[in-house]
């Protein structure tokens, strides 16, 4: 039961990586749901440039949400295994192959969407974008901080 809590919070932890362009870029996590080219409009693009971030974005979710059904259909069978009394170790260890490398594969189409997206961008727009990541990065350093001051 254990190991089956490891690989259910391995899977939020992946379906949060990979949830949308602006939050892997640094955008906002919790608090009310935020349009994910938000960070990309504060950075100053125009509306042909969040088009394309846009369909980048929807191309990228589609391929995810695909992986993502697959990903935790392959958690579930793991789970079966790890049911078993004696489970066969050979079977165990390929299902863990699997799970290791949709999951590497989910984090680097992440990362391609995000120097796909910055190719949409001009250099002042992606400097500004990498200082509102700085500054976001910064304060949730600062509350974690403060978080872990307060009694």
């Amino acid at each position: 039961m254990k190991l089956f809590k490891y690989f259910a919070a391995s899977l939020l932890a992946v379906a949060a990586a990979n949830s949308t362009a602006a939050l892997a870029q640094g955008g906002d996590v919790g608090g009310p749901p935020q349009d994910p080219v938000a960070i990309y409009k504060q950075a100053g693009v125009n509306e042909e440039q969040e088009g394309e971030i846009r369909r980048l974005a929807k191309s990228f979710e589609d391929g995810q949400r695909v992986r993502l059904k697959t990903l935790v259909g392959l958690i579930k069978g793991m789970s079966d295994l790890q049911l078993q009394s004696t489970p066969n170790e050979d079977e165990v260890l390929a299902k863990q192959d699997e799970i290791n490398k949709l999951s590497n594969e989910m984090a680097t189409e992440r990362v391609k969407l995000l120097l796909k997206v910055r190719k949409v961008l001009k250099p002042e727009q992606r400097d500004k974008l990498v200082a509102l990541i700085k500054e976001g990065k910064q304060k949730a350093q600062a509350a974690a901080q403060q978080a872990e001051e307060t009694p």
